[in-house]
């Protein structure tokens, strides 16, 4: 492997590390922005059923389980443009 080559693998993985690294901050966010929106949504409906406490307790379960299924999604949507920012930006400077 020719050196240039060698230089953009090092580059890019090391942005990529540095991306993951400074996204898990809004991906927290997002996270846990999408939990607190979905035990409203169970709240809200909880409280518009008379018989409320099993349903409340179905809901709270699904809205859990729906927002830990997105986590991937949403963390790779968050790195995937920082670590392109990161790599293009230095790339330009070299």
């Amino acid at each position: 492997m020719d050196t240039q080559k060698r230089k953009d693998l090092n580059l890019r993985l090391g942005n990529l590390i540095l991306a993951i690294f400074l996204a898990t901050v809004p991906t927290a966010i997002t996270y846990g922005t999408l939990s607190v929106h979905g035990l409203n949504i169970c709240r809200n409906l909880s409280s518009k059923i008379s018989d409320s406490s099993k349903i409340k307790k179905m809901c709270y379960k699904a809205s859990w389980d729906t927002t830990k299924s997105y986590i991937v999604l949403i963390g790779f949507f968050i790195t995937l443009p920082t670590w392109m920012w990161f790599y293009w930006s230095v790339k330009k400077k070299k």
